[in-house]
């Protein structure tokens, strides 16, 4: 159903005109975009299109796992079902006023690396507190997650940073969005497959607060002063 609204709302773009290029990026044969100095942008060998990729991939990945298994962790610590989806929506919940707060603080900052830290310590508190005492702090622990989950936001600001003109900042969302999607679809079932294999959570929260870990270290990277189109 989805699919069929998607394909309808494509129509119309097949109908209009492409614009020109703008913000002073040079456009070479073929409709390449190329940087201030008239090179290539060729995002496969940026490193921080690839780093920004793989944390916004990471970040989506922690966010769908939180969406599906959250619930069910609580479930199994001894929280009613009506509690465990009261806690679900807190923590999606928080993101709409959070999305207002995120980006004016990432776009003040020279680097977003110790918003991408901050932010990152929030997801580790809530994954280990979800080890230890599930129900114990179980409000603690969605409120965490809640803050972890602005990673998304924090990616969205910093694809509009990493880029200097507007079909730079095009190319760089697409690069970014399609690969990390792609990287965010084993998360779910391998938690899931994990659970089902050792009977438990514990298993699965670990591998969480790795991911975490190369999501901090990805964002950083991502999060330093420079643009695509430098070669960066």
């Amino acid at each position: 159903a989805w699919a069929l609204l998607a394909a309808l709302a494509l129509l119309p773009w097949l109908v209009l005109p492409r614009p020109r290029a703008r913000g002073g990026a040079a456009r070479r044969p073929g409709g390449t975009e190329a940087g201030p100095e008239g090179r290539p942008l060729r995002l496969t060998r940026s490193p921080t299109a690839w780093a920004l990729a793989v944390f916004f991939g990471l970040q989506a990945t922690a966010a769908y796992i939180t969406m599906g298994w959250l619930p069910q962790i609580y479930r199994d610590a001894g929280v009613s079902a009506s509690t465990a989806g009261l806690l679900l929506a807190l923590v999606m919940g928080m993101g709409a006023p959070l999305s207002f707060l995120v980006p004016t603080l990432a776009t003040r900052l020279r680097s977003q690396g110790p918003l991408v830290i901050a932010v990152g310590l929030c997801g580790f508190g809530g994954y280990l507190g979800l080890w230890l005492a599930p129900a114990g702090g179980a409000w603690a622990w969605a409120v965490l997650l809640g803050v972890a989950n602005t990673a998304f936001t924090v990616a969205l600001t910093m694809i509009g940073l990493r880029a200097r003109t507007g079909p730079g900042v095009i190319r760089l969302s697409a690069f970014a969005q399609s690969v990390g999607y792609l990287l965010s679809v084993p998360g779910p079932l391998l938690v899931g497959a994990l659970n089902e294999a050792t009977g438990g959570w514990t298993a699965p929260l670990l591998l969480l607060m790795a991911l975490l870990a190369a999501q901090v270290c990805c964002g950083v990277l991502a999060g330093r002063d420079r643009c695509v189109e430098d070669g960066h």
